[in-house]
């Protein structure tokens, strides 16, 4: 997502927030033995050739059903959409201004910008009860958006999860939960009706877990609770609120990226030497990082894994992660690598599961997440 909280999560998470002391691994509230399990070490593999930049359609994007990346071009006064596999692209109506903030829903549309909701042709459809850009998450289908919100701006307010539709007022789903510091971000991971499942987070600082709320989300009733205390690591969640993510930064400056149930914190699989910042739609890929043990990794790596077996699918190296958006229930992704005047993302790529990847024109903004 375009913005600069969010664009410094992503660049401190790439070096795994060394500056807090460590464990091995989170101790939740609730939990299961996990089963022992072989570390899947990513395999080795070649930095792709930079693919050739995508030649952009200056049509209207065809009225064809799918899933879209929202992207626009350095002093464009509109927005443009591309399939996840790059093979449509076109131009959305109306107008927007140039630099735009938005957030798009999983499929691509509608899209929010601040509070407001547009369909393709740039018309509101409506508005939702806050900034979306600053608390809230899509549900897995775009249908609704999930938030987490303080009762009042005052540290010590107790936190509350709320859901709301396009043009309708918010909805209590859960409260009390985690109190409100104002050195503190608090995010909705995961948001699914499908799975009745809800995940909030906070982050001390905006960048370390500090702790995991997991919720049914018709009732409000907490699942499992998780305290990482001082561990200082990143938690990601797949889309569908089942999985969990949790990269720790051990003593000597390695990561482990571990696979959990969300439920339950039953272990699935680990991925070496590597930081999760997500998962593709399907729950079978995750997008991250690695790149040493200092603060500033000479060579930052960009990748796309298979966390059961540890195969790469795709690299980049020599910029650091820049936020990732994941096709629904597919295994496609937009990851985005490197910065540009402290918010834009410098290259996007669309990345198939076979390795192969399109590479969006030079200065593409996308609302990515982080």
């Amino acid at each position: 997502m375009i913005q600069l909280r969010f664009v410094v999560l992503a660049l401190v998470s790439v070096v795994a927030i060394a500056c807090a002391p460590v464990a091995s691994s989170p101790t939740p509230t609730v939990s299961a033995s996990p089963s022992a399990t072989t570390p899947a070490t990513p395999s080795p593999s070649p930095t792709p050739n930079t693919p050739a930049r995508l030649q952009v359609s200056d049509a209207p994007l065809p009225a064809v059903a799918g899933a879209f990346v929202l992207f626009q071009l350095p002093g464009e006064t509109r927005l443009r959409a591309i399939s996840f596999g790059a093979e449509v692209n076109g131009v959305l109506g109306g107008q927007v201004a140039a630099g735009a903030v938005w957030s798009q829903s999983p499929y691509g549309l509608p899209y929010v910008i601040t509070s407001t909701a547009y369909d393709r042709d740039a018309k509101s459809l409506g508005s939702l009860p806050w900034n979306i850009r600053e608390t809230a998450t899509w549900s897995v289908e775009g249908r609704f958006v999930c938030a987490a919100v303080p009762a009042g701006a005052t540290t010590g307010a107790q936190m509350r999860l709320e859901t709301a539709f396009i043009g309708q007022p918010a909805k209590l789903v859960a409260s009390g939960y985690m109190t409100y510091s104002d050195n503190a971000s608090y995010r909705v991971l995961a948001c699914d009706e499908g799975t009745d499942r809800a995940i909030v987070a906070s982050f001390g600082q905006g960048v370390a877990a500090s702790r995991l709320s997991v919720f049914r989300l018709s009732t409000g009733a907490i699942v499992r609770s998780v305290d990482y205390g001082l561990q200082g690591g990143w938690v990601a969640a797949s889309a569908d609120a089942s999985m969990l993510a949790e990269s720790m930064r051990s003593a000597a400056g390695k990561w482990t990226a571990t696979i959990r149930s969300a439920d339950d914190g039953a272990q699935i699989g680990t991925v070496d030497d590597f930081a999760v910042q997500g998962f593709s739609g399907d729950k079978t890929l995750v997008v991250g990082s690695s790149g040493g043990t200092t603060l500033a990794p000479s060579s930052p790596t960009t990748a796309v894994i298979d966390w059961k077996t540890g195969r790469r699918i795709w690299s980049t190296s020599g910029l650091p992660y820049g936020g990732f958006l994941p096709e629904p229930a597919g295994r496609r992704l937009a990851v985005g690598v490197g910065f540009v005047g402290g918010s834009d993302i410098r290259d996007v790529y669309l990345v198939s599961p076979d390795g192969s990847a399109v590479l969006l024109p030079s200065g593409a903004r996308v609302a990515l997440n982080y």
